[in-house]
Formats: structure tokens, C-alpha cells, sequence
């Protein structure tokens, strides 16, 4: 029974983030010492709900604002009141996914979800699971790559070997390197292809990889495409990669991340074409599906790969199959234990419906289509990259700065601006040259809000400039 010292201290909580909610500051300017300063982060002496009430406003008070229009640093942002109860609930009722027994409406919920997004992608009899996160979807989809390829390895492991090459384009997420560490597959043996102009790989480029790496010796087995660049935001040519897959007989992986969403959409979802004759597809609901961390799947176009590479002893004390008919999930899982983070897409996806979700979509691309514009009229604003989703990236390169200092210029003018609290955009490297990363994510932006960024951007750039002159 919670008391009613716990239903005050959970009322006054709920208080408190409905002004953080309402609060739009981005980004507090606080250093490492005054937080540490102001905020008891030792562990050890106990507290009363008087100290953790304080203990929370403090940790609100310092913490960047996701939620907020002006945020527009990561692949994510906007706030999802649905997608907040879906946490709620998950964390109230703390079912876990491993048997039905267990979660018996969350098992129905999350089966939903999976043959729903595998028949966007195309999948005709698809299946997947929930997993905590691209970098695990993109570990996921490897490792059901190496099972098919080369299945003896899951008993047996990969001593005395010859060597497995996995071929990613140059600007895949860093997380296929990690997941050919993990795998032990070594970092050595995944294939950086060459891009085009655009970022964007070239098949004939991996192709001829391809070959080179069978002249070696060495047993190619996975093609990883990216569709929605980290950095670019642009999208491999998935069909014309799945047609050097299947002459190689390679698994074809796609790393949908950051744009599984453009299939919600029917005016973009082109931009995914040939994704139906991928083998596997992580796609995060938490970037551009507006849900809280962490929401993502990892569907296979043949689902029981997952069977394989989960069949293993010791599981007898959790799944009882002679006793029970109904779907125990968790044997297609990774993870034992693990959170119902079906929930609060499927709310999400139940109040928007198709529909719904299509036009916030479309309006995102509507804001990067806006963005992409004021950066062409801008005098001292310049592309560095073509605008292929929701990703703008440029230079601030005003008169009286050179083009070797171009790049610190605007990594200065974004410092500034995040450290005045007027917004938080990202900065990166493309082709070697800094630039801010600007990620029009966020369901609630307007272009009025991008027509006071650019404004800041301008004005902290007239500030800053005759630093640089």
C-alpha cells in the first residue's frame, strides 16, 4: 500500500514537472563544480522526502530541455504526452517481456507493433523485437548475420577461422564498428565502401569490395545500408545494394535508425525504396516518432533467425513449454529481463493513427524544407551538404573571415549560443569541414521558432565577429 506521505511526495513531483514542461529554457549554464556545488551527489547517508523533493528540483534545474523548440542537437526531441504515459504505466506495473504469463498485454501489444512496422518495411511475414536502442538493433541484426552465414560458430566459436568481412558505407554509425568488436569479428574486418557526393554508398564501390575481400580469403556476410545518416541525414540506395547482396548470397542489413520514420509517410517513404528485400531493419521510435528513450525494434524479413541465435540451455525454470500455448517473447530476446517499451508507442500510435502520424511527419520535412531556405537566403550562411530529411548542415561564413577560420567561426557562434541559453544545435565534420548540425525533430516546431534561431545565429555572429577580424 503506498502511504500518504509517498501520495504527497508523488503529487508534488508530478507538480514539478508539469513547470519543467512549461519552463522553455533550453540548457542551464552551470559548470561541473556548480553542480556539484549545488547538488549532493555522494551516496551513502540517508534522506527524507523533503531532501529528494529538493534533490529533484535540482536535477531539473540542471538539465538540458529535449523537449524544448530551441533543442535541436541530437536526433530526437518534443515531448510525447502519450508516449510519457506509456513510461508511466510500464514503470507502475514493471512487467517484463519474457513471458505472456508476465506481461500478457504488453506480449500482445509489442506482437502488434512488430508486424505493423515489418509490413511498412515490406516484410511479408516479418517479425522482430524491441531492443534497447540503434546500437543494439545494428549488434542484433550482425549477429543474425553471422548465424546464417556461417551458423557452427554459436557452439563452437570462431577459433581457427578464417576471417568474416561486414561492409558498411563510410558514413555508417559508428556502432557497426563496436558490434563487429563484440561478435569478435575485429574492427579490422568491416569494410568502410566509398560514398558519392551526396554520402551516399556507392554500389559498384561495394561490389568491388566484395571481390576484393573473397581474393583474400576472407567470407563476406553482411551489408550493412544506412537510411538516415547521422550526420547528413541522406539514404543509401537500398535497392540497388540488395541486388549486389543477392549475387553475393550476403545478408543485407538496414540501419533505419534515424529514417524508418519517412515510411509513416507517404510523400517520402520512397526515399526507403527496396527496404523490402532487406533481411533486417532497426528503426528507433525515440528520434523521429517523438517517443521517450528508448523505444526501438529490430525486424527480420525471416523472424526465426531469432529463435536460433536465443536457443540455448538453462532456460527451463522461465519458459515452460509444455504447460502454457501462448507467445513467450523472451525467447526471441537478447535480454531476460526487459522494460514494456511497446506501450507508450502503441498509446502513441493509437491517439495519432496512421493518419495523424503521417502529417507530423510531413511537417518535419516541412521545417528542414524551411531551414534549408533561410540558409540559402542567409548572406552569411552556406550549405555544406545537400538537405535529404530532416538534417541542415552549414557554415556561418560572413565577410572578413577567412576560409581557413570558417570552421572555428561557427563552432564559436554555436558555444555561444548555448552558452546564453538561446538553443542547443549540434556541430560535426562534413568532408572535413566544421559546420553546425541543425535536426528539426521536434512535433511542435514552427517557423516561427526557426526564424528566431537563424536571427540569433545572425546576431551572435555580428557579435563574435570582430574576435576573428
Amino acid at each position: 500500500m503506498i502511504t500518504g506521505e509517498q501520495k504527497k511526495l508523488l503529487n508534488d513531483i508530478h507538480s514539478k514537472i508539469m513547470e519543467y514542461l512549461d519552463n522553455h529554457k533550453i540548457k542551464p549554464t552551470s559548470t561541473i563544480e556548480e553542480i556539484k556545488s549545488d547538488m549532493d551527489i555522494s551516496i551513502g547517508n540517508s534522506s527524507d522526502f523533503g531532501q529528494i523533493r529538493n534533490l529533484v528540483d535540482q536535477y531539473l534545474d540542471h538539465s538540458v530541455k529535449t523537449n524544448s523548440t530551441q533543442f535541436y542537437n541530437q536526433l530526437f526531441s518534443g515531448f510525447s504526452v502519450t508516449g510519457y504515459i506509456g513510461e508511466l504505466i510500464s514503470t507502475i506495473t514493471n512487467n517484463s517481456m519474457y513471458t505472456y504469463e508476465m506481461s500478457p498485454v504488453a506480449t500482445l501489444l509489442e506482437m502488434e507493433l512488430i508486424e505493423k512496422m515489418s509490413a511498412l518495411v515490406g516484410y511479408e511475414k516479418g517479425g522482430g523485437t524491441f531492443v534497447p536502442g540503434g546500437s543494439s538493433g545494428n549488434f542484433l541484426a550482425m549477429l543474425a548475420a553471422r548465424q546464417h552465414s556461417a551458423p557452427e560458430i554459436m557452439r563452437s566459436g570462431m577459433f581457427g577461422d578464417s576471417s568474416m568481412t561486414a561492409f558498411v558505407s563510410r558514413d555508417c554509425h559508428y556502432s557497426m564498428v563496436k558490434s563487429a568488436n563484440q561478435l569478435g569479428i575485429g574492427t579490422n574486418n568491416i569494410i568502410k565502401v566509398d560514398v558519392d557526393s551526396s554520402g551516399r554508398m556507392i554500389p559498384a564501390a561495394l561490389d568491388q569490395a566484395i571481390q576484393i575481400s573473397m581474393h583474400n580469403g576472407s567470407k563476406p556476410f553482411f551489408v550493412g545500408a544506412t537510411a538516415g545518416t547521422t550526420v547528413r541525414g541522406c539514404f543509401d540506395p537500398i535497392e540497388e545494394i540488395s541486388i549486389v547482396c543477392k549475387k553475393y548470397n550476403i545478408w543485407l542489413h538496414v540501419d533505419a535508425s534515424w529514417g524508418g520514420a519517412a515510411l509513416l509517410s507517404s510523400q517520402h517513404k520512397d526515399l526507403l525504396l527496396g527496404s523490402k528485400y532487406s533481411d533486417s531493419f532497426a528503426w528507433c521510435a525515440h528520434k523521429a516518432m517523438a517517443q521517450p528513450l528508448m523505444c526501438t525494434v529490430t525486424l527480420f524479413n525471416n523472424p526465426n533467425i531469432l529463435f536460433e541465435i536465443n536457443d540455448v540451455e538453462g532456460t527451463e525454470y522461465l519458459f515452460h513449454d509444455g504447460d502454457t500455448k501462448e507467445p513467450d517473447l523472451g525467447k526471441q530476446s537478447l535480454q531476460c529481463g526487459r522494460r514494456a517499451d511497446a506501450l507508450k508507442l502503441w498509446l502513441t500510435w493509437k491517439y495519432f493513427g496512421d493518419a495523424g502520424y503521417e502529417k507530423k511527419i510531413d511537417h518535419l520535412f516541412e521545417m528542414a524544407k524551411y531551414a534549408e531556405q533561410k540558409v540559402k537566403k542567409s548572406k552569411i550562411l552556406k550549405h555544406v551538404s545537400e538537405v535529404f530529411y530532416l538534417n541542415i548542415c552549414f557554415q556561418i561564413h560572413p565577410d572578413g573571415i577567412g576560409h581557413s577560420q570558417v570552421g572555428r567561426f561557427t563552432v564559436a557562434v554555436r558555444d555561444e549560443l548555448f552558452k546564453n541559453a538561446h538553443a542547443m544545435v549540434n556541430y560535426t565534420e562534413v568532408e572535413g569541414r566544421e559546420c553546425m548540425r541543425l535536426i528539426t525533430a521536434n512535433y511542435e516546431l514552427k517557423k516561427e521558432h526557426l526564424d528566431q534561431l537563424f536571427l540569433d545565429i545572425e546576431s551572435t555572429a555580428d557579435k563574435l565577429l570582430p574576435d576573428f577580424t
